[in-house]
């Protein structure tokens, strides 16, 4: 079975088996194609942890599986932002805890432009689709008196769900992943979710509550001949996967300004437009992209999969 299968076999199990979850309306398809084979790739571009910018096509040098590649578009600020906040509310998430949620997401919501747009997902061993796209404004507060924290957490499972969903053109996707991160619930293990990651365009800005980056990210998951991996080694991956960033929160740390700066970070940042050239079509491409300034780092997803 080829990866892809794998993963659209296991997210529809997902589907299958939590009937609450919100199924996608087409499978993931193979990232970033577009009318005429265009792909699309969003760099963070920061100087001593400042944004950069200003920058111009002629600043910036993208490698497609080693081989260079013509730039032919830059934007900056410019698209709309879809914003998907995927909430952990099992039994590890206390009253206070949601509490500091509910403001975050109220703030969250008072940052985003006129044409962003706001989806609240929520989790434990089920996944729960709180406020879609195009529910009113007043959806989000509602939703937080139907949650309560009890239960397993299915963190796997609703990442790939979140992934999954349907793009829409000519908008950027952030998936904001607020979590303790130990997975106890999902049927999905932690190879398949950053295939599925690799196959989708969403960014992946991860929220850690109190986390213990050298503990086992899922006790269940487990793949032959390697050591089981641990929380930080996996969402480490899932960001460099996507082109995200890890926050690790201590207790007292203001959660609301937490969320306000991942989704600042993710506002701050280039889309760069290429047709790939010289490289073989089908298959995993490798992706570097490099500034041409003395101190500049850049953070871009390091791939994608071409069908």
């Amino acid at each position: 079975m080829s990866g892809q299968s794998v993963c659209l076999a296991v997210i529809g199990a997902v589907i299958v088996a939590q009937s609450t979850a919100p199924a996608p309306q087409q499978p993931p398809a193979a990232t970033f194609r577009s009318g005429a084979d265009i792909v699309s790739v969003e760099a963070a571009v920061r100087r001593e942890k400042r944004p950069i910018t200003g920058l111009k096509i002629t600043d910036f040098e993208l490698l497609d599986n080693g081989v260079s590649q013509e730039i032919t578009d830059v934007s900056y600020e410019r698209l709309p932002i879809d914003l998907t906040v995927v909430l952990d509310v099992s039994a590890s998430v206390t009253g206070p805890v949601l509490d500091q949620l509910r403001q975050s997401v109220r703030q969250l919501k008072a940052d985003l432009g006129a044409k962003d747009r706001l989806k609240l997902v929520a989790f434990n061993m089920q996944v729960r689709r709180l406020a879609d796209f195009e529910a009113p404004g007043s959806a989000t507060d509602s939703a937080f008196q139907t949650l309560s924290g009890h239960g397993s957490s299915a963190i796997f499972d609703s990442v790939a769900v979140a992934l999954a969903a349907p793009a829409s053109d000519g908008r950027r996707h952030l998936i904001v992943l607020f979590s303790d991160g130990q997975d106890s619930s999902s049927i999905t293990d932690p190879d398949v979710l950053f295939e599925v990651a690799r196959r989708s365009t969403p960014t992946v800005n991860i929220v850690l509550a109190s986390a213990v980056p050298e503990h086992i990210a899922s006790p269940f998951a487990r793949s032959p001949g390697r050591p089981p991996i641990t929380i930080g080694r996996l969402y480490d991956q899932l960001a460099r996967e996507t082109g995200g960033i890890v926050v690790t929160t201590s207790p007292g740390e203001s959660l609301a300004s937490t969320f306000r700066r991942v989704l600042a970070d993710f506002r701050a940042s280039y889309v760069l437009y290429f047709t790939p050239r010289n490289v073989e079509r089908t298959g995993p491409h490798t992706l570097q992209v490099r500034v041409k300034q003395e101190g500049a780092e850049v953070r871009a997803r390091s791939g994608y999969v071409w069908r």
